[in-house]
């Protein structure tokens, strides 16, 4: 009564529902391997099928050498038969070799697949929303977690079936040459469900505990990793080598706890197992010794008495891969639970591009997650080609603005639209197509500098590659390269000087030939002469609107106007 009630307690506390709800997001991400499944389950069936033959040939060889000098034909009786369990172990090898590499073959297809939607589905996602997670827990649920949901579709089904088909036929037979010994067999059974019964929720716990401490080493790695230079140049190689230590003796205590879990019971099950086979053997030569049955029969007994104990652990063993699994899909759908973008208005920002169209703020505000206002009652026009100057200390707002405009932020009142005529379009993922940004820490993607460069047009040419260089002062250095435009840059642009991996930043947003230019604190890095013939370059570019950030003051005379964020509210000043 006690247990029922539990059960009754752990499904109303929700446990069992986000199993199922878990375990149908697992099928629907994978149906489409239905017919590798069914493929699967009858490779295994054949390979038990095979065993349990092969198990049948083994009593018969053992019954013709000892009945050898009794019969006549007993020596073609030991070649037909040895023949016979050659021929069986040599199939069961090469079955065996082919669902390995059937397998293989299966896992990899759903692991890039599913690892495929995953990665397409962070950048889809909110950007504010997708915030909450460090990029290192990220990753980990992209690969770790991605590897143990594929992992399953070739885990569950297939060995369920196939394992309790071998049970069911190694009892069988059994139960048909000695039913005293399927009782024997069956031991197991009772022991391994006791084992079983607390396995299962404690499994869960330790696998959700095991994947976030994964996550946390992870993300410590990746964080570290990406700011090496940083690290030594503040002189805190010590400090991370300590909070290291600190994230690994977290690790190696839950991995020791769950080790010990795991140690317990499957030393039970092993013990049992071990008690079974004893058991049997025992029950078999008492048997052989009273004459009731041969050699081969006794060694038939101890194989399929071997099939029933490991058929009922692998059972056993299912639960925590499942367990894990779930685990792994519950973070996965986390991610696809989160907000997606759309891409809507396609038509209406294509027909933009066309005309010289505004962009229009009115009573703009925004806060982060409901906190203190970051922006409040912006209201500002931004006409076709004009340059734009927005000012203010840090902090106060300049680079939100800018993901405002890009949409990667969500106003959380007022408007944000671009306007041509009667054509009105809200400010969205669709129309950030119309737009090409610079942002403060200029990012540079591995690869040649073409490479980077092409990532917003890949069909530009070498020529078209070089003008966007000249326009942002870049195209006299990247010749000097050894390659040129071909030259390999490290991660992070780390072959470059800050400076020039600047201005190849401006050179990539210059080629995507969007209507409007974003830059923000873009020629912090420049010195003045440079930074003047970048903007007039810039200034000089036809139907380009540019709206930049910035702190110094040298930029100011280029622009149309000048705005300045003050105590979350946007004032024009006057011109310099």
């Amino acid at each position: 009564m006690s247990f029922l009630k539990k059960v009754i307690s752990r499904v109303r506390g929700g446990a069992l529902r986000d199993i199922w709800r878990e375990s149908r997001w697992i099928y629907r991400h994978t149906r489409a391997y239905r017919s590798a499944v069914l493929a699967y389950i009858l490779l295994g069936l054949l390979s038990t099928g095979l065993g349990i033959a092969s198990a049948l040939v083994s009593k018969e060889l053992v019954n013709s050498i000892v009945l050898l000098g009794a019969d006549n034909y007993g020596g073609r009786r030991i070649a037909v038969v040895g023949i016979s369990v050659v021929l069986l172990g040599g199939l069961g090898i090469a079955l065996n070799a082919y669902v390995s590499r059937f397998s293989a073959k299966t896992n990899l297809r759903v692991s890039n697949e599913l690892r495929a939607e995953v990665f397409h589905t962070f950048l889809r996602t909110d950007w504010e929303s997708l915030q909450q997670y460090h990029s290192g827990d990220l990753l980990s649920r992209i690969n770790t977690d991605v590897t143990n949901v594929a992992g399953s579709v070739l885990g569950w089904l297939p060995t369920l079936v196939v394992k309790l088909t071998q049970f069911a036929a190694s009892l069988t037979l059994i139960l048909c040459y000695d039913p005293t010994m399927a009782v024997f067999a069956l031991i197991t059974a009772p022991v391994s469900l006791l084992v079983a019964r607390p396995f299962v929720s404690k499994m869960r716990r330790f696998s959700k505990e095991m994947r976030d401490v994964n996550s946390e080493m992870m993300a410590f790695h990746e964080e570290a990793l990406q700011n090496a230079q940083s690290i030594k140049a503040f002189n805190l190689v010590d400090a991370f080598c300590g909070r290291l230590d600190r994230v690994q003796t977290r690790y190696y205590d839950t991995a020791m706890r769950y080790n010990r879990f795991s140690v317990f019971n499957s030393s039970i099950l092993s013990v049992t197992g071990l008690v079974v086979s004893y058991l049997c053997l025992g029950w078999g030569a008492f048997r052989l010794w009273a004459g009731k049955i041969d050699f081969g029969t006794m060694v038939l007994f101890i194989q399929l008495a071997g099939y029933l104990t490991s058929a009922l652990s692998a059972l056993i063993h299912l639960v925590p891969s499942a367990i894990e699994a779930t685990v792994s899909a519950r973070r996965i759908m986390t991610i696809f639970d989160l907000p997606q973008e759309t891409q809507e208005d396609l038509a209406a920002v294509e027909a933009l591009r066309k005309t010289d169209f505004s962009l229009r703020l009115k009573d703009l505000s925004y806060s982060y997650q409901s906190r203190h206002l970051v922006l409040d009652d912006l209201t500002l026009t931004i006409s076709p080609k004009e340059m734009i100057a927005v000012v203010g200390p840090s902090g106060s707002g300049k680079t939100t603005l800018f993901r405002i405009l890009l949409a990667l932020l969500r106003p959380t009142g007022g408007t944000a639209e671009l306007v041509s005529g009667e054509l009105r379009v809200p400010l969205s993922p669709a129309t950030r197509s119309l737009f090409s940004y610079v942002p403060q820490d200029n990012v540079i993607f591995s690869g040649t500098v073409a490479d980077t460069l092409r990532l917003v047009r890949p069909e530009a040419t070498d020529d078209e590659l070089y003008a966007a260089l000249r326009v942002a002062c870049a195209e006299d250095f990247v010749r000097a390269l050894p390659q040129g435009l071909y030259s390999e840059l490290r991660e992070r642009g780390g072959s470059l000087s800050v400076g020039q991996n600047q201005r190849l930043a401006i050179a990539r947003a210059v080629l995507a030939d969007a209507p409007i230019l974003l830059l923000d604190e873009v020629t912090s890095a420049l010195d003045m002469e440079t930074e003047q013939k970048v903007l007039q370059n810039i200034a000089s570019l036809q139907d380009k609107t540019c709206i930049l950030s910035t702190h110094r003051p040298s930029v100011l005379s280029l622009c149309d106007r000048i705005y300045r964020i003050r105590d979350t509210h946007l004032e024009e000043l006057p011109q310099q």
